[in-house]
């Protein structure tokens, strides 16, 4: 299967290539699709240019990803009440690799903190309640709640899941009551008062970076 699945990716790379550096040969194009039948020499004539080599790379990267072991996070407030920080916090997750954001409650209008306009680059959702939110969510995915909690885990020694939902609260009141009870998991950092919800949602998705082991 995953044969299959490589020669496909590799003769579509060769449409892709074609359509950017223009026509070639039909010998080249069987010379690419079945490398075996052609010398180095001969391949290394196929014309090539940096524009398109780096288009290509992008390319294999984003179709040889495995989806049986890729993971994936989104983030996301609830009741959020400054706007200006959830574009900050939409930019942070465009910058630090969220698969995509979302608000519970109060709905995100376009900020001008938002400068990469982050919220039309990645999948937006929005939930009118946290009972919409929860029936939504995923398959397999975690809830990892981000609130100042006594039975929170300290983010530091924290193992992020594979799979998951980081959801902060209002930035005066927090997560409300069901969502710290539906949540997976609770975190919270070393601080002895609550962090604007753009910085903690960046902390915890930088944590995410960091070479730990996952759950």
């Amino acid at each position: 299967m995953a044969f299959f699945v490589n020669e496909i990716s590799h003769k579509i790379w060769i449409v892709v290539k074609a359509t950017i550096l223009g026509p070639t040969s039909p010998d080249s194009y069987r010379d690419e699709v079945n490398p075996a039948r052609t010398s180095k020499a001969k391949r290394r004539r196929i014309p090539t240019t940096k524009k398109a080599s780096q288009f290509v790379e992008l390319f294999y990267f984003y179709n040889m990803n495995n989806n049986f072991t890729n993971e994936f996070f989104g983030i996301g407030i609830q009741n959020g009440k400054t706007p200006e920080n959830l574009g900050v916090l939409w930019r942070s997750a465009q910058n630090l690799g969220a698969s995509f954001i979302f608000t519970i409650g109060n709905r995100y209008a376009k900020q001008a903190s938002d400068t990469h306009n982050a919220v039309k680059s990645m999948p937006y959702f929005h939930y009118n309640t946290f009972e919409e939110f929860f029936n939504n969510l995923p398959k397999g995915a975690r809830i990892v709640g981000v609130e100042l909690d006594d039975n929170a885990e300290d983010l530091e020694t924290f193992h992020h899941p594979r799979r998951c939902v980081y959801l902060l609260g209002a930035e005066d009141h927090g997560l409300s009551r069901q969502a710290i009870e539906k949540s997976h998991f609770l975190v919270k950092f070393k601080s002895q008062l609550s962090l604007n919800v753009a910085v903690a949602g960046s902390i915890v998705m930088y944590d995410r970076g960091i070479n730990k082991p996952r759950s």
